[in-house]
């Protein structure tokens, strides 16, 4: 078991003897390199998503950028990035030689806000494409996004294998995106992924994932995953249903036990990968009394992403122009969830949920 009787780790992957035999028939094969067992996680994608095409690569934040590569946006064309999000977005959206226009978020689920991206419009003009976060498994509301933004991706890495409101999670947008880092819904240890239904975006991606390959425009990269990482992420693609139904079930547990003052952000649903589960304070000064209740328990609470972080103060924006994410990150609450988690684990938080005051 990943985690032990002393400590309840916030994340940890699950590795099967499916996984590990996985990747042992590949070590033996004698080939490890990238090849065909990349190719066939590529095709298991592609099943996923319902046609199309799938791209592996080495990691998430390669993955965004080769999203920028198959939308062909020129250079200097303005992203569009939620501030509350990893600054991998910020990364990808400059490796590609593109500008981002940092966007709020909705107080409610932490997804993109429509408002402020339409703000961003009016003050800066058209945007060309926008990076949309499915915040912690919640589904963001791309319709209303699409309205202000010529095209869309949608980042999957907290929610690959939902089907929300829009459909299957990367069916909306033009191209999607995800993790396979090793606390994500499935892993490769590292690497990331690309889908789109479009094929000129799916050629221009292959393309430049070839190792022939050469831009005036952008720096040459090592982009292709090794069957080594495929095979592992082919293995946790194949029992996806059974890991969101583990995770739908651990959170079922927490929201019966969880004070509904403290109702988590995005409620789990049948259809939704439950990512995590935030919770959510009146303000600071509760947030930290919950930290030390569930440290005290041993359990590895966590407060995500700090204010330091969010991408408005990466670029040295004024906070008062992204309220939402402000707040955010002043009051909310993380506890373990994910499918190595043991009953007994599930139990013991429950327990430390229940023991709060109401």
């Amino acid at each position: 078991m990943i985690e032990t009787a002393a400590s309840i780790d916030h994340n940890a992957p699950l590795i099967t003897d499916e996984d590990r035999a996985a990747v042992d028939r590949v070590l033996r094969s004698g080939w490890i390199a990238p090849g065909p067992e990349r190719r066939r996680f590529e095709a298991d994608l592609t099943g996923h998503f319902g046609g199309g095409a799938a791209v592996a690569t080495t990691s998430g934040t390669l993955a965004l950028f080769l999203s920028m590569v198959g939308l062909d946006l020129p250079e200097g064309a303005s992203v569009a990035v939620p501030t509350y999000s990893c600054v991998a977005l910020l990364d990808a959206v400059r490796l590609a030689g593109c500008h981002p226009l940092v966007v709020d978020v909705d107080p409610d689920d932490l997804t993109m806000s429509p408002q402020s991206l339409a703000d961003v419009s009016r003050r800066f003009g058209p945007v060309d494409a926008a990076i949309v976060v499915h915040t912690y498994g919640a589904t963001a509301p791309l319709p209303d996004l699409r309205q202000h933004s010529a095209r869309l991706v949608e980042d999957c890495c907290q929610s690959f294998g939902t089907n929300g409101p829009y459909g299957q999670h990367g069916n909306f947008g033009e191209i999607a995106v995800s993790s396979l880092y090793a606390t994500k819904v499935i892993t490769g240890a590292t690497g990331g992924f690309c889908w789109t239904a479009d094929p000129d975006a799916a050629a221009r991606m292959h393309r430049y994932t070839e190792a022939g390959f050469r831009s005036r425009r952008w720096p040459r990269l090592v982009l292709t995953l090794s069957d080594v990482h495929a095979a592992l992420a082919r293995s946790q693609l194949a029992r996806l249903d059974g890991v969101r139904a583990r995770r739908a079930w651990i959170a079922d547990q927490f929201l019966s036990a969880c004070p509904a003052r403290l109702a988590p952000i995005g409620l789990p649903d049948a259809e939704r990968v439950v990512y995590r589960f935030v919770l959510r304070c009146a303000d600071e000064a509760e947030r930290e009394r919950l930290h030390r209740h569930f440290r005290q328990r041993r359990i590895d609470a966590s407060r995500l992403i700090q204010g330091e972080a969010l991408l408005h103060r990466e670029l040295g924006l004024d906070p008062r122009g992204f309220p939402s994410a402000e707040a955010a990150v002043t009051r909310t609450l993380s506890l373990p969830l994910h499918p190595s988690m043991s009953d007994d684990a599930v139990r013991r938080i429950c327990d430390a949920l229940a023991a709060l005051p109401s």
